[in-house]
């Protein structure tokens, strides 16, 4: 287990000094909140505060720390970053996927869409190069090319599915399935068969490059992203065909954000999850006019794992022996 801590403490420390070197200001915000996040298809760990005196209030877990970083902004920093634990409900167990996981996080004011993507190459080159200076793991990569290969969603599901994606095309299920993705049944609304095809045809093209990028989502899947001419400016780093990260260029505006928020919640009551309450402070402190701001969400473990050579979270990740997690680890 010792080992473990050693690997964790040595990424931690170069990240750190990455962030710092870049001006960056390391931030802390709560882990039990009032709104775990805005994510459509996400379900949260809910818990509840108590007084002595009976009084009582529904809380979560949270899924990230975005709605509070953005309130940091909002009060006028300009570049910060974290690293801290996140937690989501209800999903899968496997080789990268744990309920209990750590994020980094990062947002960069002033920052546009491109930028952040260079920033995120030099994060992971610096990485590496930390890993290997350490000795903790003298193979260490992945090896960060000067050109990372990057594709738009809809060149991605051109060049590796053999199908055309329109946002919200009511075919899309069965113009995959005509073209051979096994688990397409031809009747799934658009959001169903847009995700079954990532994951089974093209996170899988992108093992064979150490890194690549996929950027310019469908605007039905932009989040809190900026829509621009008819993409949402969001970007997900792939490191052998595991998602690392996930970035926006961040949608501003109090008016936009609630009314995003409000379609993100009204397509959870139609997948009959459970709702969640609005986050008021959140939606206050995007009244401020905040600059143009980028930011991403990288998970920790998966980067150290990645950095390891390892095929799985389990071996960077201690104390996965409770029962929660039992049958999977047998």
């Amino acid at each position: 287990m010792i080992a473990e801590f050693h690997l964790r403490a040595v990424l931690r420390r170069a990240i750190r000094d990455f962030f710092d070197a870049g001006a960056y200001l390391e931030v802390e915000t709560p882990c039990l909140v009032r709104t775990p996040g805005t994510e459509v298809y996400l379900n949260y760990f809910q818990t509840a505060w108590e007084s002595l005196a009976g009084e009582h209030e529904d809380l979560y877990l949270r899924s990230s720390p975005e709605l509070h970083m953005k309130q940091i902004l909002a009060s006028g920093a300009r570049k910060i970053y974290q690293i801290g634990p996140c937690f989501r409900n209800r999903g899968e167990i496997g080789p990268w996927h744990h309920p209990e996981f750590s994020m980094l996080e990062w947002y960069r004011c002033g920052a546009t869409y491109e930028d952040l993507m260079a920033e995120t190459a030099d994060l992971l080159r610096h990485c590496v190069s930390a890993m290997k200076r350490a000795g903790v793991a003298e193979n260490a990569g992945p090896v960060i090319p000067a050109t990372i290969p990057k594709f738009t969603l809809a060149s991605a599901f051109s060049e590796f599915a053999g199908v055309e994606l329109l946002d919200m095309d009511t075919g899309l299920a069965a113009q995959a399935k005509t073209a051979g993705v096994v688990s397409m049944r031809g009747d799934e609304d658009f959001d169903t068969a847009f995700f079954k095809i990532l994951l089974e045809k093209i996170e899988p093209a992108l093992a064979k490059f150490p890194v690549a990028i996929l950027c310019d989502y469908p605007a039905s899947q932009a989040a809190l992203a900026v829509v621009s001419d008819g993409v949402a400016k969001r970007f997900e780093f792939f490191v052998h065909g595991i998602e690392l990260s996930n970035a926006f260029l961040e949608l501003p505006g109090r008016a936009a954000n609630e009314a995003r928020i409000l379609q993100s919640f009204a397509k959870r009551a139609e997948a009959g999850l459970p709702a969640v309450p609005q986050d008021t402070d959140f939606l206050e402190a995007m009244s401020v006019d905040i600059p143009q701001c980028a930011g991403n969400a990288m998970g920790f473990d998966r980067l150290l794992a990645l950095l390891c050579g390892d095929a799985a979270i389990d071996r960077v990740v201690p104390f996965r022996r409770a029962s929660v997690w039992r049958s999977y680890r047998s």
